[in-house]
């Protein structure tokens, strides 16, 4: 499966609306015909530290339900970049443009320059 990063961006924006220390996002959460891309991406998010939570799987390759509780720093430093939408969508066009792959490193510098260009628009500079 590739990686999506609209989920990822959907899965994070998710798991920062748990307030409460016994709010979790689980599998359940989502319909059932998302349940694979949905339960592939946030295996990645907690394999890349993104988000604190673990995997519940039975015996073979198949989830069986995730428990994430709340997003890491590095996590919040993510969402944080690429929350706004219209420095989402610019980050993404930016990557469409230049024919260029989505990586972690890359989608959060290009979503910070791009956040950085919009606010020194807002400042005048």
């Amino acid at each position: 499966m590739k990686r999506n990063w609209e989920i990822i961006r959907e899965l994070l924006t998710k798991v920062e609306e748990c307030t409460l220390p016994t709010d979790i996002v689980r599998l359940c959460d989502f319909p059932q015909e998302r349940h694979m891309e949905i339960s592939y991406h946030m295996a990645l998010l907690i394999e890349a530290g993104l988000v604190k939570g673990q995997i519940i799987q039975t015996i073979g390759p198949d989830i069986k339900d995730f428990l994430v509780q709340k997003l890491t720093w590095q996590g919040h430093e993510f969402i944080d970049a690429i929350r706004n939408d219209t420095v989402w969508q610019k980050t993404k066009s930016k990557f469409t443009e230049k024919g260029i792959s989505m990586t972690f490193d890359l989608v959060q510098a290009v979503a910070k320059e791009a956040a950085a260009s919009l606010m020194n628009a807002v400042l005048g500079d």
